[in-house]
């Protein structure tokens, strides 16, 4: 025969540790809109201010609103069934994320709610839960002392979060830099929320504002744009749906601004791979799941997901809902995608390739390969430091070709990956000035000239890198009228 024995957890331990789930303020944000959601409100505003030295932060919505025993339930730890089917626009899950989002921004969590012109406030005071080591709340009736209630709405609620001590971003000087912060959690929720804020087709419009700025929606596929290419969507698997979209390359934008805002906080290489949405609502996103790494011939392709609330279980959604797993058919899907996806690049990198060890392109750098192993080399043969070694004298050539050698063996792989990864479009090389263009130039065209006639020679040039992009220069250091 055994005992059961109760074990309480221990209220001051267990509500520490509940605040270091791993929200960040911005996905802290989002849980609590999320409920906003799924309370059909259709206005959310966010006031998110440093006031005497501390910041507070208040989120309301004009959605259905809760009675006091509603809320009073809601404000306990657990307050909904994980596994209880849920509305198919129900956001939430554990019935956690109100308080352990809170938690993890706040020491003091305030709800006032306000249904058929009833209004019931509760607030969970962290430092009161240690101190008394009991879950007890506290009932408010102070409205008038809360901050933002004037901006409470006939039905609605509000979350308001006090003692604010869990932000990052210090700046070194002991302050923190709340700009910075609500610029952040703005574009972090015009992302996340995009579908509801554009009124997407079967989804109400929501209108979100962040101290009084209306937020514009981010969509990461930029379907807008004409040159976004999109495949047709599939349907996986039973509530599973997967669409596949390549972004426009750099050269089709008028306005680089534009560019960059659909790169997303940390480039196109960095969010590049899948776009996760439950319900409609973004929840991981600029990740392959482990089945590719990150690459340039990649960074323009994204990959669309839709799923259900229906396969939490499936996806092993967790609490905050920025992390998941991706199921076994899902994963052989997207993998033969990337697979698909990446062919075609790597054509075009071995076609680039293929010319710069061309003979009659006359590259600076040679290419070579050696089994899995790639080597750059100065190209000592190139009609330029050809002409200007030949015009040495012996001892000075041998100095020439260990200073070749050094410049060659100086190559700055590591450098270049890294600036190449994080932002290709910004790496280039330096320019010729005006009298080293047109020395070279002339130099160029004379040593052509010596195996092929003029036209020949120059039909040659037009087609090679830095000539072909300055040919007009390059016409007149050769004396010619433009063509």
């Amino acid at each position: 025969m055994t005992d059961e024995i109760e074990l309480t957890p221990e209220p001051r331990i267990l509500i520490e540790s509940l605040r270091d789930i791993g929200y960040s303020f911005n996905s802290a944000l989002a849980d609590i809109i999320d409920n906003s959601i799924t309370a059909h409100a259709r206005e959310i505003s966010i006031f998110a201010i440093p006031i005497e030295d501390s910041f507070k932060v208040a989120i309301i919505d004009n959605g259905n609103g809760l009675s006091r025993q509603e809320l009073l339930q809601a404000m306990r730890l657990g307050s909904t069934n994980p596994r209880q089917e849920r509305a198919l626009g129900d956001l939430g899950r554990f019935g956690l994320g109100m308080k352990t989002a809170s938690f993890s921004q706040c020491r003091r969590l305030t709800v006032l709610s306000r249904q058929n012109n009833e209004t019931a406030g509760f607030t969970w005071d962290l430092d009161t839960v240690v101190k008394d080591n009991a879950w007890s709340v506290t009932e408010r009736t102070d409205f008038d002392q809360i901050f933002a209630f004037d901006e409470l709405p006939a039905t609605g609620t509000l979350v308001m979060w006090e003692k604010v001590d869990r932000l990052a971003g210090d700046n070194g000087s002991g302050k923190v830099d709340y700009d910075r912060i609500i610029s952040e959690a703005q574009d972090h929720l015009s992302l996340v929320f995009h579908r509801f804020l554009s009124g997407e087709k079967g989804i109400q419009k929501v209108n979100i504002s962040v101290n009084g700025l209306a937020l514009e929606p981010i969509d990461p596929f930029n379907v807008a744009n004409d040159a976004t290419q999109a495949s047709p969507e599939e349907v996986v698997c039973p509530g599973v749906t997967l669409r596949s979209f390549t972004l426009p390359h750099i050269s089709t934008y008028k306005d680089k601004r534009e560019y960059d805002r659909y790169g997303l906080s940390g480039g196109y290489l960095r969010n590049q791979g899948v776009y996760l949405y439950r319900a409609k609502r973004l929840i991981i996103f600029g990740t392959w799941f482990g089945l590719a790494k990150k690459t340039a011939l990649t960074q323009l392709t994204r990959v669309k997901i839709d799923i259900g609330t229906d396969q939490d279980e499936v996806w092993k959604i967790d609490v905050k809902k920025v992390s998941a797993q991706m199921p076994e058919i899902v994963r052989k899907r997207v993998k033969s995608l990337i697979q698909a996806i990446g062919a075609p690049s790597r054509k075009v990198y071995k076609r680039r390739g293929a010319r710069l060890t061309s003979p009659t392109v006359y590259p600076v750098w040679n290419r070579t390969e050696n089994g899995e192993k790639t080597t750059y080399s100065i190209n000592n043969e190139h009609p330029v430091l050809r002409s200007f070694r030949e015009g040495l004298d012996s001892v000075s050539q041998k100095q020439f070709d260990s200073l070749i050698a050094l410049i060659g063996s100086m190559l700055p792989t590591e450098a270049l990956f890294y600036d190449l990864s994080n932002n290709a479009e910004n790496v280039s090389a330096t320019t010729m000035e005006a009298e080293d263009f047109t020395r070279n130039a002339r130099t160029f065209f004379a040593n052509l000239k010596q195996f092929k006639s003029d036209d020949d020679a120059l039909d040659s040039m037009h087609t090679i890198e830095p000539y072909q992009s300055r040919w007009n220069e390059t016409l007149s250091a050769l004396g010619i009228e433009e063509q």
